[in-house]
Parts: structure tokens; C-alpha cells; sequence
């Protein structure tokens, strides 16, 4: 019985023999013959620039030195698996190619693809080689199974989707000796798995980065045993990065990607300066393989990885070609620099990991500027502060800037913060109880919204309310936000103000309320169902930057 796709090549022929385009469309004579015989994506779930310079990786260390990479590249939004993977397949972003989550399947969309290749799927890499190349060997190999929602199965000769990142591996080795594909897309989940169970950032993190790195090395001694080394280009790079315990949000952090490409023809030891994004991930494939890309890609070559092409001349700069100045005290996790101070000031302290270039900083929430102070040592904060903070060469700004929330706690007479209350739920909620009738498992008194301090009964199924009152010092419109992991709501006066309810990782809505000078009813609301959990409230307001809700401000019922 043929397979899948050697059937759909036929039909595929026979349409464009009825069409006359037999040795046009499908067999034509190209204009660019392709670089290389082979191409190999290797994508790792969640593998973060952050976890390649922190954790052991002798194979990607090589393969950058021998090869071209950035540290630079970007994912899309929102930066779940799903959405992303779809990107590298596809050459296009989900507004194009319609997978906004992982719940996405065929035909379940909230909008269609804008174009459609077959079966309602937006046109891959894999449906480009089979019109293109129907002769050619095409595979998928891949550790979580929800990467196979993602793509029309009879585009690929050999399918597989094998339980972890082990069994991954050794599938992908020895398909690899034995059929020689021209283009094997990889997966590996085990990144994403410890970081949604230890928390990026963590030893058992980079550990799983380091497991990848080794991995990456048997599918790079496969090639050469399979004689192939020669004529093969290998890319190395990731859906997303994470921060804490989820992915999903808007961070940096998230949505930065490495990208690395080694093999037959590539420039040695490039660091790539330019724009690279996920979806430029199949076009530099097809590039290298000599394919047609369609007009439908947004997706561009990253032609600056052939050794015989030069580094195009740019206006514009990477914001993160230099790395941002690092406040202290540290973010943590989902908790951004700065911090909460109940005992008295706090000192700041903001350090460069550039070899060049000096910092500035601002205490009232504005941008840094080339005019902005000059950091030359500790800074004593003595009240609740946004700080701000960017590298500066030759007078002009060469880093994103850097933002740290402090929260110091002032003397007085009347109690601060707020009550709080947890409560056991369900097994895996997807959205905030109806507390009416619940009885809280564990209760206290805390200085903000925020689960540091909160000694929960359990980190999952779990919910916590937070009450109080909030002191508005002048009359006028309030920006409230909230961002959580998994759903939350806040309300003032009894009237919902924020509504972020529902499953999902670290996400931020807002809302705003015209409000008197005085004291208001404050209430919030936040659940977790499992794996990452994380909630923070900020305002905005008359004279105030948006920042963290100000701990002042907030006394318990």
C-alpha cells in the first residue's frame, strides 16, 4: 500500500497534468539550485538564550563557534508552543496562520488561515517540498504530540511522534542512517518540561538544557555516519524562552529565541546583527534547499548564514545587541527587580555586563536619556520608587531599558495591607470558583497583591481572595492592571474594575474607574490549576506612573 504522501504525489501530478503544469510547477527547472542537499531543524521547546549560557552545552558552544547564530531571535505573540510551532512550519506569524494557542486544531479556529495550502492548513515547509520535490525524503520527528495539530500528516514520508526526548532522539538517529531525509523537522520537549515544573532559570533547568545539548550532539554524529555531513546544514533554536514557571506573556524573557545554523557552506563564527524571527526559520530552509518560497510567507531568508554572503548594511539596530543593566535586589522569577521593603529603606544598586558604555537611570518612572543621571554607585531609596535604567555608548542610547518596582513600607499608626484567604478547588480548574459557600483553608494579613509570603495549602488547585480598602489621594481616572497565572479579577466597590479570568500562563489586563479621593472597597480574586502560578496587581493615576499598587495605599478589612 503506498504511503500517505506517495498517494497524495500522484494526485498531485495528475491535477497538474490535467493543468498542463507538469514540469512547470511541480518539476521546474530552478533558477536557484540549491546550497545544500539536506536540511535538519532541531527545535527545542522552551530552550532560552538565558539556559544555553548557563548551562553546560558543548555542542551548541561548537556549533556557534564553527557556525552563525544570534541570541537575539524572537518567537511570536502569544508565545505558547502551539502558536510558535506553527510559525516555524509555516513561514508566516498567527495572525496569518490562525494557531493563537494550544488548543488550536483544524477546522476549531476562532479565524481561518488567510490562505490555505490543503485541508485547511496554512501552506508548510513540508507541503512546499512535496509540490516542489515530490522525490525527496521529508520526516517529522517530534516528543510532544501536540506539534502534530499543526501540520497536513501525507506532506511527510516518515511521521513520528515518540514519548520523550530520549526515544525522540534515538528515532531521529536512526531514521537519519537509514533514509538520509532531505528536511527532518525535530522536536524535543524536556526544556519546557522542567521549566513548567522547577521554574526557568533553575539548576534542574539548565540541566535539561545541558540533556538537549547532548542530544543535539548524537543527531549531529548521525548526520556523519550517515555520510551526508558534507551537503547538510543543521538549525538549532526554540519556540519560546519562559519565565518562573510559564510562558505565554509578553517578557522578553519569553518571547527571545536562539537560532543557530552549522553545516556545509555556513560563515564561521558570525554573530548575526540583523532581525531574525521564528518564521524566517522555513524560509532559510527553503532558501538553502533551493525552493520557491510562496508569497504567502512573511517569513524572509536569513541569507547572512552562507559564508558567500555579506552582512547586509542596517539603519536600524537590535535594542538588545548590548545587554540591559542589571538592578538589584534581582528579579525572580515573574517578580521584577526591586522588591517590597517593610523594615526600612532599601539600597539600589544597578550593574553593567557590557565591556563599553555607561548607565543612566530615573527615579519617576521616565525613560532614561543621555541627560539622565549617571550611575556611580549605591542609590538609598526611601519611599516607593519606579526606577529606570539603560546603557549609553558614545551619548545615545544602546540597551532596552531596565525597570525595578520598589515598595518601601512607611511607618504608621494603622494597619497595612490586606486580608487574605485560600481555598482548595477541584482538580485543574480553567477558571475562578464562585466563592460563596467556600470555606478558606488558610488565612492572613499581606502587604500586597502577591503570593510571596503566602503560605498556600497546596500550589495547585488552589485559590486566593485578597480585601481591603485602597486610599485614593486625588480625585480623577485610574488605570488598574493584573497580571496572573492562571486567571484573576479585580474589583473596586464592588464593580469589577479588571477581568482576567481563565487557563493561561502570565498575562496582563486592565481596566480603569473614575474615582473620588477617599477610601474604596479593594478586592481581588486569583486561582491556579497547575503548573505555573503568579499574580501582581500596578495603577496608574493622577501623578502617579504606573507601577505597583503602592502598599501605603492599602489597609485590611
Amino acid at each position: 500500500m503506498p504511503s500517505p504522501r506517495t498517494a497524495l504525489i500522484a494526485t498531485l501530478l495528475g491535477a497538474a497534468a490535467n493543468l498542463g503544469l507538469v514540469g512547470t510547477a511541480l518539476a521546474q527547472d530552478r533558477d536557484d539550485a540549491p546550497v545544500v542537499r539536506h536540511v535538519i531543524v532541531i527545535g527545542v521547546d522552551a530552550m532560552s538564550p538565558d539556559g544555553i549560557r548557563h548551562a553546560d552545552t558543548p555542542v551548541i558552544d561548537e556549533m556557534m563557534a564553527k557556525g552563525t547564530s544570534t541570541m537575539n531571535a524572537r518567537g511570536v505573540l502569544p508565545t505558547s508552543s502551539s502558536a510558535n510551532w506553527a510559525s516555524i512550519l509555516t513561514g508566516a506569524g498567527p495572525e496569518q496562520h490562525g494557531v493563537t494557542s494550544n488548543d488550536w486544531r483544524v477546522g476549531e479556529f476562532n479565524f481561518p488561515a488567510m490562505v490555505t495550502g490543503s485541508g485547511n492548513f496554512y501552506p508548510s515547509i513540508f507541503q512546499l517540498l512535496t509540490e516542489q520535490h515530490p522525490e525527496w525524503e521529508v520526516g517529522s520527528i517530534y516528543d510532544w504530540d501536540g506539534f502534530g495539530n499543526l501540520y497536513d500528516h501525507r506532506f511527510v514520508d516518515f511521521d513520528a511522534n515518540r514519548p520523550g526526548h530520549a526515544e525522540t532522539t534515538a528515532q531521529a538517529v536512526d531514521y537519519i542512517k537509514a533514509k538520509r531525509p532531505n528536511f527532518l523537522m525535530m522536536h524535543l520537549d524536556q526544556p519546557d518540561h522542567e521549566g513548567h515544573t522547577y521554574g526557568h532559570g533553575t539548576p534542574e533547568y539548565y540541566a535539561s538544557v545541558a540533556s538537549a545539548d547532548a542530544e543535539i550532539g548524537m543527531i549531529r554524529q548521525a548526520v556523519i555516519d550517515a555520510g551526508i555531513a558534507d551537503e547538510t546544514v543543521i538549525i538549532v533554536t526554540a519556540d519560546h524562552g519562559g519565565v518562573g514557571k510559564g510562558h505565554g506573556g509578553d517578557s522578553l524573557a519569553e518571547l527571545e529565541i536562539p537560532w543557530i545554523a552549522a553545516g556545509a557552506g555556513v560563515a564561521e563564527g558570525r554573530t548575526l546583527t540583523l532581525p531574525v524571527n521564528t518564521y524566517d526559520t522555513p524560509a532559510t530552509a527553503a532558501f538553502l534547499l533551493g525552493l520557491d518560497i510562496p508569497y504567502a510567507w512573511i517569513g524572509r531568508p536569513v541569507r547572512p548564514v552562507l559564508a558567500s554572503e555579506e552582512m547586509p548594511a542596517q539603519t536600524y539596530h537590535l535594542s538588545s545587541a548590548y545587554a540591559a543593566p542589571v538592578i538589584s535586589p534581582l528579579a525572580q522569577g515573574n517578580d521584577p527587580a526591586g522588591g517590597l521593603f517593610t523594615d526600612g529603606p532599601a539600597e539600589l544598586t544597578i550593574a553593567n555586563p557590557n565591556p563599553i558604555g555607561e548607565v543612566r537611570f530615573t527615579l519617576d518612572g521616565s525613560n532614561p536619556a543621555a541627560t539622565s543621571p549617571l550611575y556611580q554607585g549605591p542609590v538609598t531609596i526611601e519611599q516607593t520608587t519606579v526606577v529606570r535604567t539603560a546603557l549609553f555608548v558614545d551619548g545615545a542610547q544602546a540597551s532596552a531599558p531596565t525597570t525595578a518596582y520598589f515598595r518601601v513600607l512607611e511607618p504608621s499608626a494603622e494597619p497595612r495591607g490586606l486580608s487574605w484567604k485560600a481555598y482548595l478547588l477541584p482538580e485543574q480548574p480553567v477558571r475562578l470558583p464562585n466563592f460563596d459557600g467556600l470555606e478558606p483553608a488558610v488565612s492572613g494579613v499581606t502587604h500586597e497583591v502577591s503570593l510571596a509570603g503566602l503560605d498556600l495549602p497546596r500550589d495547585q488547585s488552589v485559590a486566593v481572595t485578597f480585601d481591603g480598602f485602597i486610599d485614593i489621594p486625588t480625585t480623577g481616572k485610574y488605570d488598574f492592571y493584573l497580571a496572573s497565572d492562571d486567571g484573576s479579577k479585580l474589583y473596586i466597590d464592588g464593580r469589577t474594575v479588571v477581568d482576567n479570568d481563565g487557563d493561561h500562563g502570565v498575562v496582563m489586563a486592565a481596566g480603569s474607574a473614575e474615582m473620588e479621593a477617599g477610601r474604596h472597597a479593594f478586592r481581588a480574586e486569583w486561582f491556579n490549576g497547575g503548573g505555573g502560578a503568579w499574580v501582581g496587581a500596578w495603577f496608574q493615576g493622577p501623578g502617579i506612573v504606573r507601577q505597583f499598587i503602592d502598599p501605603n495605599l492599602l489597609t485590611p478589612r
